[in-house]
This record gives structure tokens, sequence and C-alpha cells, in this order.
């Protein structure tokens, strides 16, 4: 996937894991140190971004237009 230089994208990077599989996912990007953008086996992007608190998000484009 990709390798992970902080502990938030180490924390993402186990998500990742847990709720996909490896053919799932075509790309990782990293975007902050909080944040990633994945583009999957459809070529559709979402960005995966772990909050202060621990919590990790899945953001689809739709949803950021709201």
């Amino acid at each position: 996937m990709f390798i992970a230089q902080t502990t938030e994208q180490q924390k993402l990077l186990r998500w990742l894991e847990d709720q996909f599989q490896p053919d799932e996912i075509r790309s990782v990007e990293t975007v902050a140190k909080n944040a990633v953008r994945i583009v999957d086996r459809n070529y559709d992007s979402s960005m995966v971004v772990c909050r202060q608190d621990g919590t990790i998000r899945l953001v689809r484009p739709d949803a950021e237009a709201c």
C-alpha cells in the first residue's frame, strides 16, 4: 500500500487493512500527516482521516459538497 510516516498514518494503514481486501484499493496517496486519499478498483476516490481523538473517518467526495 503505502509507507506510514506518522503515528496517524500508521493508524490509517491498520484501519485500511482491516476494512478492505488487498485487491479493493488501487492506490493510497498521502494528503496530510493524518489523511490519505484512496482510489478503489472502480477508480472512485475517497479521503480517510484520522481525527485528533483517534477515530477514523471515511469521507466520500459527494459528502464533501454538503
